[in-house]
């Protein structure tokens, strides 16, 4: 019974003492490969590669259609507040009327208080509908 245990103990000792020579070996298999991948990102091929993989990586980012959404999305804000900032800046010379925005574009909100103004469509349905009464 004790021999049992004494072969079992001795198994057991080689197993681990397997494993932290494994580990060791993997240490230094894992410290190399990290001196040599510093190495080589600091050479001219390695800074060459990282540059080409960011281009890579953002040539694809810009042929994606997420890439598609978010530009149509921020350029449909600009584009509109544009337009609004336009039409303000016309009306108010008083050269072209509200009706003529109208015909312009039909897709815009445009809004006009009752003085011939315009207004922001937020505020528009307050004012074209006196809702508001007028401040003194």
């Amino acid at each position: 019974m004790e021999k049992r245990h004494l072969l079992e103990l001795e198994k057991a000792k080689e197993d681990a003492f397997r494993a932290v020579r494994e580990k060791e070996l993997l240490l230094e298999r894992y410290t190399r490969e990290v001196k040599t991948g510093k190495k080589f990102m600091e050479s001219e091929a390695g800074r060459a590669a990282l540059k080409a993989a960011g281009v890579e990586a953002v040539a694809k980012f810009k042929g994606s259609e997420e890439s598609k959404d978010l530009v149509l999305d921020r350029a449909e804000g600009i584009y509109e507040q544009t337009v609004q900032d336009c039409h303000k800046k016309l009306h108010g010379t008083g050269r072209v009327s509200g009706e003529d925005f109208l015909l312009l574009d039909l897709g815009l909100s445009l809004n006009f208080a009752r003085d011939g103004r315009m207004v922001d469509v937020g505020d528009a349905d307050d004012e074209i509908d006196g809702d508001n009464p007028p401040q003194a």
